[in-house]
């Protein structure tokens, strides 16, 4: 009887392979990581505003009632100190002169400070109440809605007054 020799091959990955994975694994960590990133950042800056919108709905209806809005100061629009909104993503929300709400966030991660905020400001146009959005810092805008510009403050109190007059 002839004994026949074969030889066993391996049966595993080579080097050249694990090597390919490992690069593909790389690839896609560096594309994946940031976007990741600004995902979460987004996300906490469109958690926070429903505590925004809560405000916006209150100034509204000082400005439909009394045909003006309302003073600056939270406490001469019933609401609460500015750093008693403060939680996970926001340090403070407080109503300016003309209504604007002045919203100042936290780090929320990449691309923002403690000292970022973003002025929510109404104006009135054709009996309609809209909202105006500014951001402290124009590298804040990926973050926000499209909406949200860093421009030069609008004057609603003259806006205001004469809607309220007429």
């Amino acid at each position: 009887m002839k004994t026949a020799n074969k030889q066993v091959r391996s049966q595993g990955f080579t080097l050249i392979e694990l090597m390919i994975v490992i690069a593909i694994i790389g690839i896609l960590t560096t594309v994946a990581a940031p976007m990741y990133q600004d995902y979460t950042v987004r996300s906490k800056v469109a958690a926070s505003m429903s505590a925004v919108n809560s405000i916006k709905f209150i100034v509204a209806e000082v400005i439909a009632r009394q045909g003006v809005a309302p003073e600056a100061g939270n406490a001469k629009s019933g609401l609460a100190d500015k750093e008693d909104y403060a939680d996970d993503f926001i340090q403070s929300i407080e109503i300016l002169t003309s209504g604007s709400i002045q919203v100042m966030y936290k780090n929320l991660g990449a691309g923002f400070t403690a000292n970022d905020s973003a002025t929510f400001s109404p104006t009135i146009m054709n009996g309609m109440l809209r909202w105006h959005c500014q951001l402290s810092r124009i590298e804040l805008q990926t973050y926000f809605p499209k909406s949200c510009t860093k421009s030069l403050p609008v004057d609603n109190a003259s806006m205001l007054k004469k809607t309220s007059d007429s």
